[in-house]
Parts: structure tokens; C-alpha cells; sequence
């Protein structure tokens, strides 16, 4: 009764419920969270996919410039200053500009040794010897040379070429 007269001189007005006008409102609410629910894993579906697509391409661009740079070493010798500018330009080519190429990849590397995180140093080292380097690297051989598994590096490169794709694709 007190609680009554405390809500009333608030002017709060009580009204009291059925238990099917209650049902209601419960299946009202339910609905709408599941509607609510299922859009939001709708939007974080197209998110992955769009995040996905980003990680595959720039897999698919790494892997690119790594056989451009297979067969030029098959062709005619270069000095290095020429090699070095040949490169590029098949990145370029392959890519587009070359800057923005060459600035994502030197944005990972200085994220990774200011983390001072040595998993992911670990990491552009990988992406490296994977895409990069001179040497082209199987994931075996990547794998003896960091001490980790297969699994590992394949897990690897995926989160590193994600991290290059959003400062090169945004």
C-alpha cells in the first residue's frame, strides 16, 4: 500500500497486466530480437566476406609478384640496381602504385618491430619469405626456419596479409 501511494504521488500510473496481454508483449519482444539478432549476423557476414575477399586478393597480388619475379630471374641478368627497378615496376603493373605497395608493407614492418610483440615479428618475417625475399620460401621450409608449424604459418600469413590488405586496400 505504501509502495501504491508512493508511485501515485509521482504520477506514475499503474496499470495491471493480464498474463495474455504479458504473452503478448513476451512474444512481441522475442520476435523482435530475433529480427534484430538476425540482422546483425546478416551484417557481420557481409563484414567477413568483404574482410575475406580483401585478405585473398592481397594473397593473390603477393603471390603474383613473387612468379613476375621467378621468370625475370630466368630471362636476361640485370644488374641489382636494375633488377631492383624492374620489380617494381612489375608490382606496379600488377598492382598499381608501387608507393602505396611499398608503404602498407613498410607500415606492417614498423607495426610489428614498435609492438615488440615477437609473435608478430614472427610474422612479417613470414610474409617475407613468403612474398618478399630473394629466396622463395615453401611453408616447410618456413616452418624449420621460425621453429613452428605448418599450421601455424599458414594461420600466420592470413592474419599478415589482413593487416597489409587494410593499409593497402583499406
Amino acid at each position: 500500500m505504501a509502495t501504491e501511494n508512493k508511485e501515485k504521488a509521482k504520477g506514475e500510473a499503474i496499470f495491471p497486466l493480464t498474463q495474455e496481454q504479458i504473452n503478448q508483449i513476451a512474444a512481441i519482444g522475442a520476435k523482435e530480437g530475433v529480427r534484430a539478432y538476425k540482422e546483425e549476423q546478416k551484417k557481420e557476414e557481409r563484414r567477413r566476406k568483404k574482410e575475406d575477399s580483401k585478405v585473398r586478393k592481397t594473397k593473390k597480388l603477393l603471390g603474383s609478384y613473387r612468379r613476375i619475379k621467378a621468370t625475370l630471374s630466368d630471362g636476361e641478368q640485370f644488374t641489382p640496381e636494375e633488377q631492383a627497378e624492374l620489380r617494381w615496376k612489375f608490382v606496379e603493373d600488377l598492382m598499381g602504385n608501387t608507393r602505396e605497395i611499398a608503404k602498407a608493407t613498410e607500415m606492417y614492418r614498423d607495426e610489428c618491430e614498435k609492438s615488440g610483440s615477437e609473435e608478430a615479428k614472427r610474422r612479417y618475417r613470414e610474409l617475407s619469405m613468403m612474398y618478399l625475399d630473394e629466396k622463395p620460401y615453401t611453408v616447410q621450409e618456413i616452418s624449420e626456419v621460425e621453429n613452428i608449424s605448418d599450421k601455424t604459418v599458414y594461420k600466420d600469413i592470413g592474419i599478415a596479409c589482413g593487416i597489409v590488405a587494410i593499409y593497402l586496400l583499406g
